[in-house]
């Protein structure tokens, strides 16, 4: 009997440390992270193509132009790089943190193109206690966006999510009669929670694999144009639909 409460006690204890949350260190320096519009072409994730009259430059600085979110999800071996379809749900935002919102905004001065870490739970970058099992491997990413997007990652997810289905209602309603939007990717790394505060690091000067994960490294990450169609465009549009409907009218 004592070996069965033994047992079970060791047991439980186990699942408590594989249960335990773990902290990151998700400061931004930029010369780990910067971020640029790319106006000559829209976006490759939903169609590529190049744009007329655009221009390559730093995202300026507004720091209420852009917005950035941290996204993650769990896996196990550590080996994900291509999973770019960042709205799809298999990527957790900061519903998924453990109840924070990692989430940051374009610097300003002469820093403009990089980001600064949103303050989380009292603690700026470093320290972050997020809801993430201590040694378990979770891939990481940050995304960034025109702030005419949205303010929160759940609700421009939901507009790209329909653009990639190729419905851009959710995009025309959002910007409302604006011509431009832009989106981008950083690279994908992966990290390993640490146990105790300030954490391990998401972003580094290299993506050279580290003992706790392979760092985020992404300089001049475009932010691509996003496909909205131009108001001349969506003219001809609603006027083909009402020939086609008076045609329909007259074979009747």
């Amino acid at each position: 009997m004592k070996k069965l409460v033994l047992t079970s006690v060791c047991a439980l204890a186990v699942s408590g440390m594989a249960l335990a949350q773990g902290y990151v260190n998700w400061a931004i320096p930029t010369s780990d992270v910067t971020f640029e519009t790319n106006s000559t072409m829209y976006s490759p994730l939903f169609g590529g193509g190049s744009a007329v009259g655009g221009a390559i430059g730093l995202t300026g600085t507004a720091a209420s132009g852009f917005d950035y979110a941290l996204l993650y999800q769990s896996t196990p071996s550590g080996v994900l790089s291509s999973d770019t379809a960042v709205w799809d749900g298999t990527w957790t935002g900061a519903a998924g943190l453990g109840g924070v919102d990692m989430t940051g905004v374009n610097t300003t001065g002469l820093s403009h193109g990089g980001v600064t870490a949103g303050t989380v739970n009292g603690a700026s970058g470093s320290g972050v206690q997020v809801n993430w099992a201590n040694g378990v491997t979770n891939s990481v990413v940050l995304v960034g966006w025109s702030a005419d997007l949205g303010t929160t990652w759940a609700g421009v997810s939901n507009i790209l999510a329909a653009l990639s289905h190729g419905n851009n209602a959710p995009l025309l309603t959002q910007l409302a009669g604006q011509t431009q939007a832009f989106f981008g990717e950083t690279t994908i790394g992966n990290v390993i929670p640490a146990a105790s505060s300030p954490g391990n690091t998401l972003f580094a000067t290299s993506s050279t694999a580290l003992a706790t994960g392979t760092p985020i490294f992404s300089l001049l990450t475009p932010m691509y144009l996003l496909p909205v169609p131009e108001p001349a465009t969506m003219a001809l549009v609603g006027l083909g639909g009402l020939s086609l409907m008076l045609f329909r009218r007259q074979r009747k």
